[in-house]
């Protein structure tokens, strides 16, 4: 039997090996660049892509009419719930009085149905008539126009 035949001296096989390994590196890297290239190009792309979907919402929202909040309409009958008893009402020109016998739990809650029918209050008294609280009430409302 004879030995394998080596065609290349030792050194001359080191430096082909050393030069394979880095053509493999340049292949790979090169690869790897043009699908960094792909990315970069799919992402481009797809910041377009919102950029206009974005620009059509703007141009939607511009054309949307504006609509104020609905306002419920005042009555002091609203005010008649349990826990408060319709006394008074005197409507005015700016608003009117109106007042209530009522449980203290019950005064938080006045001041937010009139906030929920766009009236204020310019002022307001709480006083004891016997077992009762009178909740007094000086309301305005908007003038429209």
């Amino acid at each position: 039997m004879n030995p394998p035949i080596n065609f290349l001296p030792w050194r001359q096989q080191r430096r082909t090996a050393f030069l394979r390994f880095w053509l493999l590196m340049l292949v790979t890297l090169i690869f790897l660049s043009s699908t960094h290239h792909e990315e970069r190009d799919a992402l481009i792309r797809l910041r377009a892509s919102h950029h206009q979907q974005w620009a059509a919402l703007y141009r939607l929202v511009d054309t949307t009419p504006f609509s104020e909040e609905k306002t419920l309409p005042f009555s002091p009958l609203d005010f008649q719930l349990s826990g408060a008893q319709l006394v008074s009402w005197h409507p005015s020109a700016q608003g009117g009085e109106l007042a209530l016998k009522t449980l203290w739990e019950a005064v938080p809650s006045a001041f937010t149905r009139l906030a929920e029918r766009n009236v204020s209050v310019s002022r307001f008294s709480l006083s004891v008539e016997g077992d009762d609280l009178l909740f007094t009430l000086q309301l305005e409302t908007p003038h429209e126009g």
